[in-house]
């Protein structure tokens, strides 16, 4: 499965997020096929960033989406790759 980075910006109240939220948003991950690995608060420009593994773009989307309606937030997806594979990538240019 490919490696999807999404930034989310919270839009309205955050009041009530947590564990039961969290819940929410594993379950309409897997709905779409995938699976989250890694999960940051941030400062900054956005406030959340979560790193997961879905079977193609558009169950990427599709997850974020919903996961930004379950937390009040926008968000930026970006396929990810990793550190060799980027290095082959460069190698090959």
């Amino acid at each position: 499965m490919a490696i999807y980075v999404t930034l989310y910006n919270y839009s309205g109240p955050i009041k009530g997020g947590g564990p039961e939220r969290f819940k929410q948003v594993q379950e309409a991950v897997a709905a779409e096929g995938g699976k989250i690995l890694h999960v940051y608060g941030l400062l900054g420009s956005y406030d959340v960033m979560a790193i997961g593994e879905f079977p193609d773009n558009r169950a990427a989307m599709k997850a974020a989406a919903k996961t930004g309606g379950i937390i009040n937030a926008s968000s930026n997806t970006m396929p990810a790759i990793e550190r060799d594979d980027f290095l082959q990538l460069l190698s090959e240019l």
